[in-house]
């Protein structure tokens, strides 16, 4: 099988990247190594459910209203979403989450009405867990957790997932609210068209006509960070009632997505760093 435009397929998500630990860690750290303190009432049942994980963030949105999300990879591709999230965590001069920026924290089972697959409440504050991880890993990393395409991302109840794209255009489009959105327009792996809101925040600051990335059918190739929203009803049918979004751009051979993206070039011993 290829991918889009000829270029080699995307592997399948649960496959773990060789070599991967200085990237993603070791997943899930080992029961009673890593799990949060009690609190005073807290059952021993309910400690052990929580225990640290370390993840790589490949979306990390903020919307309009303050609102973000965050979403990574373990080292062994699993997709985890930890809750809840803060603008202070995502934003300003030094986020404790960033793309390609390992974290850890103690997460444990989603406890709220309708969670998803990937949904884990946090029983700390996260803390990085090293720096940034280098260009060849982070291509290795996207090539094996990505999905074939949108509808294999979002199978099985799942409500994040990486896809090869193709992209063809950026735009801002402005809503019947009078809110101004980021839109891509992309093709995936089936040739199938999509065009949805970008929640990136990186790109949260650009403008109109501010956007200088690569688009078009000879564009190179992008993976793309893809996300649901809690069902709002409001669209019905294919998504389960979900609005679906692109909440992280990944330029495929691991190079930063900006060219002033300095993030990117983080040490280990940074602010918050473990």
């Amino acid at each position: 099988m290829t991918g889009a435009a000829g270029e080699p397929a995307v592997r399948e998500h649960t496959r773990p990247v060789a070599g991967e630990t200085a990237a993603a860690g070791s997943g899930t750290a080992a029961p009673g190594s890593g799990t949060a303190a009690a609190g005073p009432g807290t059952a021993l049942g309910a400690e052990l459910r929580s225990q640290v994980t370390e993840f790589v963030p490949l979306a990390v949105t903020l919307d309009g209203a303050g609102g973000a999300c965050v979403a990574g990879v373990t080292a062994e591709g699993r997709w985890l979403r930890p809750e809840p999230v803060t603008a202070a965590q995502v934003a300003g001069p030094d986020p404790v989450y960033a793309v390609h920026h390992p974290v850890r924290l103690p997460l444990g089972p989603a406890t709220g009405d309708g969670a998803r697959p990937e949904d884990r409440a946090a029983g700390g504050a996260p803390r990085r867990a090293g720096p940034p991880t280098e260009p060849a890993r982070r291509a290795a990393l996207l090539a094996a957790v990505a999905d074939p395409d949108v509808a294999t991302a979002f199978a099985g109840g799942r409500s994040a997932g990486l896809v090869a794209v193709r992209p063809l255009g950026y735009r801002h489009q402005r809503s019947t609210g009078g809110r101004t959105f980021l839109r891509l327009e992309f093709t995936d792996n089936t040739g199938e068209r999509f065009d949805w809101i970008v929640r990136d925040v990186r790109l949260l600051d650009a403008g109109p006509g501010e956007i200088a990335l690569p688009a078009g059918p000879e564009a190179p190739l992008l993976y793309a960070a893809v996300g649901l929203t809690h069902p709002n009803h409001r669209f019905p049918g294919r998504f389960r009632g979900c609005h679906p979004l692109v909440v992280g751009l990944h330029p495929a051979d691991g190079s930063p997505l900006l060219p002033n993206e300095t993030s990117l070039e983080g040490t280990a011993g940074a602010p918050g760093t473990a």
